[in-house]
């Protein structure tokens, strides 16, 4: 079942992360990039498996974003801000111009943060002027994350790290070998494949261009 987090205001998510790598944001949403729609989603459905646009690839220890504050906490991009690095990922996917920085920047003048840092789902829709939604789900399989990338949004999924930290990544595609995810702590040529597979993830949202 999956209800819109534009509806949900209780609805947050602690944006944590283990360790283990611009442009200003003005005060105003997110502006697409010119003929954005050459930059939507390419979601293929084939006996390969499925696809999403993969053009992208940010990491939450980046220099240029590593030290700045999530909202008005201690903590800091390059230690706690896996799922803002990977919602800016989706959103620059969809055609979105914005990087970790400048998404950050964003969710922090709408006050999309509480005061623990843990990011407030609709922030996303806030900073989009609504063409962009993120939608929280109850449960967590393959059938509702096929769903979601067959419908051309990203899944965030929320597992453990093996020292027992939350961390969050983006999922971009899922073929016979597994599901493949660009990870915010790891700067790699190709996603990285997910080795507990479904049954490893904790949490799903995914984030898509809102419906007209």
């Amino acid at each position: 079942m999956k209800r819109a987090l534009f509806i949900l205001a209780s609805a947050l998510v602690l944006s944590a992360c283990g360790t283990a790598p611009i442009q200003d944001a003005p005060n105003k949403s997110l502006g697409s990039v010119d003929g954005a729609s050459n930059f939507l989603p390419t979601n293929p459905s084939t006996r390969q498996g499925l696809f999403l646009r993969d053009s992208v690839i940010y990491n939450q220890k980046d220099p240029r974003w590593a030290s700045d504050r999530l909202g008005n906490t201690h903590d800091t991009m390059g230690g706690e801000g896996c799922l803002v690095t990977a919602a800016s990922m989706a959103l620059s996917n969809l055609g979105f111009q914005t990087n970790p920085k400048d998404l950050n920047q964003r969710l922090t003048q709408t006050r999309s943060y509480t005061p623990k840092g843990w990011l407030i789902w609709d922030g996303i829709r806030r900073v989009t002027d609504g063409r962009a939604v993120a939608t929280y789900y109850d449960t967590v399989d393959a059938s509702t994350i096929d769903s979601c990338m067959r419908g051309g949004q990203y899944p965030m999924v929320q597992f453990y790290l093996p020292n027992g930290r939350s961390h969050w990544a983006m999922i971009v595609k899922h073929d016979p070998r597994g599901y493949h995810m660009r990870d915010p702590l790891r700067i790699s040529e190709k996603p990285l494949i997910f080795p507990a597979g479904v049954k490893g993830y904790r949490a799903l949202r995914c984030i898509g261009l809102a419906k007209a």
